[in-house]
């Protein structure tokens, strides 16, 4: 596979600048996480011209949205969603026990419920948007109904 023009890296960064996803000099930026979420890559350098073309897609698709918003920043994910994530998955541990830590398991909720592949060592909401934080909620609160559904249902046989 052919790696990525130039143009394509520059248009990366372009459209990563303008959604306010890039930080001079930070390899972690939100921009790069992106990048990692897409196609588990840590450089813009390392991506293949399918890969790059992937990114831009995405990237684009959040520029529409900023702008849609009228020039708004977009809304990320609120101190308050993350709480009520880890609430839920506390809960959700206390109900369904798992040898995996809850932040690893939380991570894995997030690849299959989003799509979003996360490094649990790192700040795995980071770039995160307010949608994406809802919906999270949304499908943790589904896997403790599930949980409580389970543990009711075991009681009476």
């Amino acid at each position: 596979m052919a790696a990525a023009t130039k143009k394509q890296i520059q248009l990366i960064y372009i459209i990563g600048a303008k959604c306010g996803l890039v930080e001079r000099g930070n390899k972690q930026d939100n921009l790069h996480s992106l990048i990692y979420q897409l196609t588990e890559k840590e450089s813009v350098s390392e991506l293949t011209e399918e890969q790059a073309a992937a990114v831009i897609r995405r990237l684009k698709s959040e520029e529409e949205s900023v702008n849609a918003a009228d020039g708004e920043a977009k809304a990320f994910i609120s101190e308050a969603q993350i709480k009520k994530i880890f609430g839920l998955m506390y809960e959700l541990a206390a109900l369904s026990p798992s040898t995996a830590k809850v932040k690893d398991r939380l991570c894995g909720i997030i690849q299959k419920e989003l799509g979003i592949k996360v490094d649990p060592r790192t700040d795995i909401f980071k770039g995160f948007s307010e949608r994406q934080g809802a919906k999270l909620i949304d499908a943790i609160k589904r896997y403790v109904r599930q949980a409580k559904r389970k543990g009711a249902g075991s009681g009476r046989k």
